[in-house]
């Protein structure tokens, strides 16, 4: 059965649907059936996937309503072994609409495990906060990875993703773990970044992922040319680095199940 990472933490601009859609590139890369969900009203892993709004005729809020079956809306992407649902981008009405029925928390979770198994990986991008989808896809995770980039703003929201998994653990889903915490949009030698490593390194000592994805102006290149970074770069500085921290998840889980 495939492992499902729900990939989150409540702050924007972190990096966290570019890691993501390039950590999906990544597994698959390395031969590992993938599928990547977006259950982020914003849409935007389609748009970074470069696929026009008329390819996509439904997502996975017509999933969660019950009009499509997952298997109707998972998409076949460019790269091998990896597969897509999208979520396109909603309108204000249908963005209450799905806060609605995420309220039933465990739906997610009971579409998705009939269908895990084919995969090796299942990533879920998330709203950029910890209510909605997002916390349907906590409980019907087996992992968060919680990307962050330097600054005291996002140091807070780990802290506080970190106490949301801890009730989410307590009240639904008691396997739920921390694949890790990424450093992203690193800039090494700066002060700020050395204080937030710092910081979270003493408080997460063992959550912190090795692999840490740096500032890369290829990235914003990529992102003009509705381009995930891996596509469009394969050997940029933030290309490589996500292919380590594929590796890096990989590895951790063989040495668990070994």
């Amino acid at each position: 059965m495939g492992k499902i990472i729900a990939v989150a933490v409540p702050k924007g601009g972190v990096g966290k649907t570019t890691t993501a859609v390039n950590l999906a590139i990544a597994f698959a890369l390395s031969g590992k059936k993938t599928l990547l969900i977006d259950v982020d009203p914003a849409g935007a892993c389609a748009e970074i996937l470069d696929y026009k709004k008329e390819e996509i005729k439904s997502d996975i809020f017509d999933v969660l309503q019950f009009a499509s079956s997952l298997q109707q809306v998972t998409l076949k992407s460019t790269v091998t072994n990896l597969d897509f649902i999208p979520m396109k981008h909603l309108k204000y009405v249908d963005e209450i609409r799905l806060g609605k029925i995420a309220k039933n928390e465990k739906l997610l979770g009971n579409i998705l495990k009939p269908e895990a198994f084919p995969y090796d990986y299942i990533l879920i991008d998330c709203p950029p906060y910890l209510t909605g989808t997002t916390n349907s896809a906590l409980i019907a995770a087996d992992s968060v990875l919680i990307p962050t980039m330097p600054g005291q703003l996002s140091i807070n929201a780990v802290n506080k993703i970190v106490d949301h998994i801890k009730n989410i653990q307590k009240n639904y889903n008691p396997r739920l773990r921390i694949e890790g915490i990424l450093l992203t949009i690193y800039e090494y030698n700066t002060k700020v970044s050395f204080a937030t490593k710092k910081n979270l390194f003493g408080k997460y000592p063992n959550l912190i992922f090795n692999t840490t994805i740096p500032k890369n102006a290829t990235v914003g290149e990529a992102s003009v040319n509705n381009k995930p970074i891996l596509i469009f770069d394969p050997v940029a500085k933030a290309s490589i680095a996500y292919m380590n921290l594929a590796q890096e998840v990989i590895q951790k889980r063989y040495l668990s199940n070994s």
